[in-house]
């Protein structure tokens, strides 16, 4: 009979890596999963707490808002997970990602998926380092997207090649209302593309483009084009290199104008003359502005 040595009989190690936890991301949640938004505001999600995040919205029909900003580690294998369980599920009608470092390569894994999605309607995008590459592939989503209303693409490097590219796209979308463009080293050539845009769209409601270069060409470009746009009503441009060249322009705009709910032109470099010249012209005719900032 064959000896055996009792370490014959000892287990292998188990070699296997364990599952990642994070116990107190998985009490976070369990405290959100019968609220109407699940909001993640922490300093920062790594890639495998996005895939923690990612099934629980597979399965959860209680929230209509995710919520996922910070300074995350967002991978692409994370996004497309990500991205994957949100095409699951139809409840998430608001989807905020600001400060994710999505990047381009981020937006070409959401593209598909946002072009044929029917159920968000808000998307936050805010400091993402998404360049003009980025932009026309918003651009392209924006072309077959026929649901999303809230478009905020603020401290994205898109320069104007990305906001033409946006702006064209929204020649023929009739969907989106609001399109928020803060600094995204915009000059007046995106300006101009965005004063073509309000000549011919009939749905944005909201424009906002404050902290960007637009001078007075790009300024005047806006409000000429105004004068037939009726649907509109409310303009943000405020940090920008606008000056009394403009106050002509912008008070014909108004005297032109039916509404206007908002017009802030604030930290600009218009005189107290110029100002009070736009202010004088608000009153004179009924307060077109409701809300007149400068």
């Amino acid at each position: 009979m064959t000896d055996f040595n009792e370490e014959d009989f000892e287990e292998e190690e188990d070699d296997s890596t364990p599952a990642y936890e994070n116990e107190k991301l998985d009490i976070l949640i369990r405290q959100m999963r019968v609220s109407k938004t699940g909001a993640f505001y922490v300093d920062i999600l790594s890639n495998d707490d996005i895939y923690i995040i990612a099934d629980e919205v597979k399965i959860n029909r209680c929230w209509n808002t995710l919520r996922l900003t910070g300074h995350n580690q967002v991978k692409s294998d994370g996004a497309k997970y990500l991205f994957d369980a949100l095409a699951a599920n139809p409840s998430i009608k608001n989807l905020h990602l600001g400060g994710n470092s999505l990047g381009d390569t981020g937006i070409s894994i959401f593209q598909p998926f946002l072009s044929t999605n029917t159920t968000i309607i808000d998307l936050i995008l805010t400091d993402n380092q998404i360049t003009d590459i980025g932009g026309k592939l918003i651009s392209e989503m924006l072309r077959q997207n026929s649901t999303l209303e809230t478009l905020v693409l603020h401290g994205n490097p898109l320069l104007d090649t990305g906001v033409i590219s946006i702006a064209q796209a929204l020649h023929k979308n009739h969907t989106l209302t609001t399109l928020k463009l803060y600094r995204t080293a915009m000059t007046d050539v995106g300006a101009q593309e965005l004063a073509s845009m309000l000549r011919l769209n009939t749905t944005v409601k909201v424009l906002s483009l404050d902290d960007n270069e637009i001078s007075d060409i790009g300024m005047q470009a806006i409000c000429t084009a105004l004068h037939d746009n009726q649907i509109l009503t409310c303009l943000n441009i405020r940090q920008n290199q606008i000056t009394d060249e403009s106050v002509n322009t912008i008070v014909t705009m108004l005297q032109t104008r039916r509404i206007f709910d908002r017009l802030d032109l604030a930290r600009n470099q218009l005189s107290d003359q110029g100002k009070e010249t736009i202010r004088q012209t608000n009153t004179n005719n009924n307060n077109t502005v409701k809300s007149l900032i400068l």
